[in-house]
């Protein structure tokens, strides 16, 4: 039967009734209005839930039931730890939707945790046992499904793949950290390898204050000296972290999704090639290095995944 999937973000609530094989039934989306507090986010998502079952012609009780994607730390009993950009703090989430929808199975989950079951399920992974997923944007999230399902580990944490050390005491994170994958190939720290590679003279037909990761990423597709050596360092962390996955989880899929990610084969070859490099023999031929396919719609449809038997 399908189910409900809600991608809750800062700005928008996207919904969709999703089929048992992934496929998007029908969609809708509403504004989050964060203002209103958890409980007029809650109230806001019942509409949707409701309104997206009318227009598909469906009860809430003919459907497995709604799984809920968070952009926030969330904890075993569905507690949003903190999602920064609603300003939550140790908020009851699933429980404020399941006393609203009574009696339907309601399940919660962070996004990114989300997006990487999405891909295991019905995107590029289409049904693969073990998948990890790395989103590359202002920051670096990730998730990994073990099994067919989110690996959460002991801290109900785990898939946090942008805080992986991969230069020690290296460039700080906003985290706190030193050396972050985050810290060194996500917006921020591709923009600042970039303005140091122009300080440092090499020729470039890049402006410092025009930088921004598609402005790199097109200037080394034309063969532009500093595009070519940011894109280079970027992906070289990226893969040294993506061969640590494999050589400890060694899954049968690496999903690379995320804005950077648009940059397509400029990025994702030398992503390989470096994950290659640095993985024990034998490994690296067992896992697939891909392209993310579900784009925006894996919010909704992994979320959905998480009512699904």
């Amino acid at each position: 039967m399908p189910a409900i999937g809600i991608d809750l973000g800062g700005t928008d609530i996207k919904g969709a009734v999703i089929s048992d094989e992934g496929r998007i039934l029908h969609q809708d989306l509403v504004s989050t209005q964060p203002e209103s507090g958890a409980d007029g986010v809650a109230d806001r998502i019942v509409g949707l839930v409701g309104s997206l079952c009318d227009t598909h012609g469906v009860t809430l009780d003919s459907t497995s039931g709604v799984g809920v994607g968070v952009p926030g730390v969330t904890r075993k009993d569905g507690t949003v730890v903190i999602a920064p950009n609603l300003d939550w703090h140790h908020v009851p989430f699933r429980q404020m939707l399941q006393d609203r929808l009574t009696g339907s199975a309601v399940e919660l989950d962070n996004d990114a945790n989300v997006a990487a079951l999405a891909e295991a399920k019905a995107g590029v992974g289409a049904g693969c046992d073990s998948l990890a997923f790395l989103t590359l944007g202002t920051g670096i999230g990730g998730g990994i499904v073990v099994d067919g399902r989110v690996h959460h580990g002991a801290s109900y944490s785990a898939g946090e793949i942008g805080h992986m050390v991969v230069i020690p005491d290296g460039p700080f994170c906003g985290c706190g950290k030193s050396g972050c994958l985050e810290a060194i190939s996500a917006t921020k720290g591709m923009i600042s390898h970039a303005e140091k590679l122009i300080d440092d003279g090499l020729v470039t037909s890049l402006k410092k204050e025009d930088l921004t990761p598609k402005s790199i990423c097109d200037a080394a597709a034309e063969g532009d000296e500093i595009g070519e050596a940011t894109v280079d360092h970027v992906a070289r962390h990226i893969g040294i972290a993506v061969a640590n996955l494999i050589n400890i989880l060694s899954p049968e899929v690496i999903a690379i999704g995320g804005g950077i990610s648009a940059a397509g084969s400029l990025m994702l070859d030398p992503i390989a090639a470096s994950a290659e490099t640095n993985t024990l023999e034998g490994m690296f031929e067992h896992t697939r290095i891909e392209l993310a396919r579900l784009g925006n719609d894996a919010g909704s449809i992994g979320a959905a995944y998480l009512v699904m038997s």
